[in-house]
């Protein structure tokens, strides 16, 4: 029985890391300097080489917080 609880404990939290992953948003630079928020799986490689922030957020609404102090979109 501890086995069927060690196992489906483990898998619970692999659960949960796939999907935080999943959902994980990115602020990036694009060519004509503006911001921009973007979830992190849809961002390609060069993407990220102008990727700006931190290495993720969480939500959509903390990135768009930071893209207000840290970016000039003007």
């Amino acid at each position: 029985m501890k086995y069927v609880f060690a196992a489906a404990l483990v898998l619970g939290f692999a659960g949960a890391a796939i999907a935080a992953d999943a959902s994980q948003f990115v602020i990036i630079k694009d060519a004509n300097k503006h911001c921009r928020v973007i979830e992190k799986h849809l961002v390609s490689e060069d993407e990220l080489g102008m990727q700006i922030g931190k290495q993720a957020y969480p939500s959509r609404e903390e990135a768009n917080i930071d893209v207000k102090v840290i970016c000039d979109n003007s």
